[in-house]
């Protein structure tokens, strides 16, 4: 065998021992695991889909019991403030909102609504407003 067989025998096992690995990291949590994983503090990221939404800080605190509460700040000094709602864990990599003070659509801006999105087990954490745009609530704190 030649060196130069060897060597791309070697780094093409160093290449599938490489993505093999990064496919362990994206494996589907437990639902216990990601019930620890999504329990915690999230802040809404506003990058450029949302920065005419007039956010100016949109925090969801998601319990270990189920409790759901979020802490919405616009810029034109409304406040909504909810600690009585309730959040689930649904095994397809999304996440249920009892109820979400929406800002995003101006059909139901100030509308408390009951809403399924798209959860991202990457680190951090992340759950997914809309699939095709930017703007994301990403976990800054465990309980």
């Amino acid at each position: 065998m030649s060196v130069a067989t060897c060597s791309r025998i070697v780094v093409g096992a160093a290449v599938i021992a490489v993505l093999l690995g990064t496919a362990g990291c994206r494996r589907t949590p437990s639902p216990e695991e990601a019930q620890k994983l999504l329990t915690g503090k999230w802040r809404l990221v506003v990058k450029s889909d949302c920065k005419d939404w007039g956010v100016d800080g949109d925090m969801l605190i998601l319990h270990s019991d189920g409790k759901l509460e979020q802490h919405l700040k616009l810029f034109n000094g409304k406040h909504y403030d909810s600690d009585k709602e309730h959040w689930e864990y649904l095994p397809d990599h999304s996440i249920s909102l009892d109820r979400r003070l929406v800002v995003s659509d101006p059909q139901h801006a100030g509308i408390p609504r009951s809403e399924v999105l798209i959860l991202e087990f990457s680190d951090p954490p992340v759950i997914l407003l809309n699939p095709h745009e930017n703007c994301v609530y990403e976990r800054f704190s465990s309980e």
